[in-house]
C-alpha cells in the first residue's frame, strides 16, 4: 500500500510539473492615454458625381504624440474617407507613432466625422487594432479608441485636429 502511494504521489508531482511547465503566463495588459496635434500635410479628393459635396480622399497627417508621462512622439496618418460636404462621413486610418528612441507603434482604426451645427468643427469617432510595433513595442497587441476634434477646413497646413487616444496593449514575454 506504502508503495502504491508513492507511486500515486510521483504521477501526480509528475503531473502537476509538466502541467505548470506547459502554462503560459500571460502579458500584463498596459491602458495609456495621450493626445495627439496634427494637421493637413496632403489632401486629394474626387467628387462622386450624385450629390454636390459628395466626395472620396486621401490624406495625410503630421504632429506630435503628448503622452501623460510628457513623452513626446513624432504622429503620422495616411487617411482614406468619403463625406458630404456640411454633413459628415467614414474614414480607415493607418498611424505611426514614432518615439525618440526609434520604437514605433503601427495601428489601424475605422471611425466617422460628424460636423458640428454651427459647421466649425468636425467631430470624429474611432476604434482600431495594433497592426505592429518596432524596438521594444516588438510583438505589441492591443486595441485604440479615439476622440477627436477637427478645427478649421480640410486644407493643407491646415485642419488642425486633436485627438484623445486610449489604447490597451500587451507585450510578449522575453
Amino acid at each position: 500500500m506504502e508503495k502504491m502511494l508513492k507511486s500515486s504521489l510521483t504521477v501526480f508531482l509528475l503531473f502537476l510539473f509538466f502541467t505548470l511547465l506547459s502554462v503560459q503566463v500571460s502579458a500584463q495588459s498596459v491602458t495609456t492615454k495621450f493626445k495627439v496635434i496634427n494637421n493637413i500635410t496632403k489632401l486629394e479628393m474626387l467628387p462622386v458625381g450624385d450629390v454636390k459635396g459628395h466626395v472620396i480622399g486621401v490624406m495625410n497627417r503630421g504632429g506630435l504624440a503628448l503622452f501623460e508621462n510628457e513623452e513626446v512622439a513624432n504622429q503620422s496618418a495616411v487617411m482614406s474617407f468619403e463625406s458630404t460636404l456640411g454633413k459628415g462621413g467614414t474614414f480607415e486610418v493607418y498611424t505611426t507613432i514614432t518615439f525618440s528612441d526609434g520604437s514605433s507603434w503601427l495601428f489601424k482604426s475605422t471611425g466617422s466625422m460628424e460636423r458640428t451645427p454651427d459647421q466649425k468643427k468636425l467631430l470624429t469617432k474611432q476604434t482600431g487594432e495594433f497592426l505592429k510595433g518596432s524596438g521594444k513595442y516588438e510583438g505589441i497587441k492591443g486595441t485604440v479608441s479615439i476622440n477627436g476634434i477637427q478645427y478649421g477646413p480640410a486644407e493643407v497646413g491646415k485642419g488642425e485636429w486633436i485627438g484623445e487616444f486610449t489604447v490597451t496593449y500587451t507585450l510578449p514575454k522575453k
